[in-house]
């Protein structure tokens, strides 16, 4: 049974995919905010900028251990898939990872909200212009990687509630499901 056909890893792997996409998006709103905004009359203040740096070094953490705990959780998750009855750390491990993935993935999510609302709230005290055209790039950006994040923070529940048999993932070995069809 090879490891694409475990199911509860390959939605770990899509939580890591959907976050490395956000690893891009939140690069390109640092760029953003600390060099397009400029255009816009933004006056660079330690005042504002302290907060972003520091909401932006928590949220790349966050997001960084939020996909690390889900990488990890792939290996208990394939342990437990090939396990006819999985042992107490098997399942414990299959369990806590993904919490704690999950958990990482919503302090994320808080810090993003915090760099979004200085952005909304704080910086036209410091000469940002209120026009349309700044806001036509960033709220893309913004509202992608929120969208993604909370949906890698919904995905994660599946591996979490399936380590505690509360839901069931089937896992078939379509080799063995073709020759039953035959």
């Amino acid at each position: 049974m090879g490891l694409l056909n475990h199911k509860a890893v390959l939605v770990l792997l899509f939580v890591v995919v959907m976050n490395v996409i956000v690893f891009v998006l939140l690069e390109q709103l640092n760029f953003f905010i600390h060099g397009d905004l400029y255009n816009y009359g933004l006056i660079f203040s330690y005042e504002w900028a302290t907060g972003i740096w520091q909401n932006s070094l928590s949220c790349w953490a966050f997001i960084i251990g939020a996909t690390a705990f889900a990488a990890f959780a792939m290996v208990p998750h394939y342990i437990f898939g090939k396990e006819l009855e999985p042992s107490p750390f098997s399942v414990m491990t299959s369990f806590i990872l993904p919490v704690l993935a999950l958990i990482y993935e919503g302090l994320s999510i808080f810090f993003l909200s915090q760099i979004d609302s200085i952005v909304r709230n704080s910086l036209y005290d410091f000469g940002i212009t209120s026009v349309f055209d700044w806001s036509v790039t960033y709220e893309p950006v913004i509202l992608t990687a929120y969208a993604l994040m909370t949906i890698s923070l919904l995905t994660l529940i599946v591996p979490a509630l399936r380590a505690l048999k509360i839901i069931l993932i089937d896992i078939v070995d379509e080799a063995e499901h073709d020759v039953h069809w035959s």
